[in-house]
């Protein structure tokens, strides 16, 4: 299912594409009422396994320490299918830093052990990222220090 520009989905009204993966595609969206961005996950296919898929990662994700993790806050209805929504992060994405960028060893390390303490949350419920790679982990500037977010 794809979204344009303008389109409601419930409470929110899509803003843009912000990624496509091979399961879903995330849009920034805009909460009508308190006009607050979020990121919404809708599926590209609309198969049973997929719906089950999604909401279970939803599940998880909601549960997890949201310290290094996007954590989901809320599942929509788009068309039948679950969407899930999530904080929508502003920033760019690792492979994006490294592409423009060359880090200090400082920031390397600090980015990389984030990603570990965000995988290593993951890990102590049960949860296993199956798609860990730069353009999935996002990095935000706050108050004069990078956080990152699997």
């Amino acid at each position: 299912m794809q979204l344009i520009p303008g389109t409601v989905v419930d409470r929110y009204t899509v803003m843009s594409t912000i990624g496509r993966g091979g399961m879903a595609t995330v849009y920034a969206v805009k909460h009508n009422l308190l006009g607050t961005r979020h990121a919404l996950k809708v599926l590209k296919q609309n198969s049973a396994e997929t719906k089950a898929r999604l909401m279970l990662e939803g599940r998880l994700q909601a549960r997890l320490d949201p310290t290094h993790i996007v954590p989901v806050t809320d599942v929509l209805d788009v068309d039948g299918s679950p969407a899930l929504l999530m904080p929508l992060i502003d920033g760019c994405a690792l492979d994006q830093l490294l592409s423009d960028a060359q880090p200090s060893e400082a920031e390397v390390s600090a980015i990389f052990g984030a990603i570990a303490k965000g995988i290593a949350s993951a890990h102590k419920v049960g949860v296993i990222h199956r798609d860990l790679k730069p353009a999935n982990v996002l990095l935000e500037e706050r108050h004069g220090r990078i956080r990152v977010r699997v």
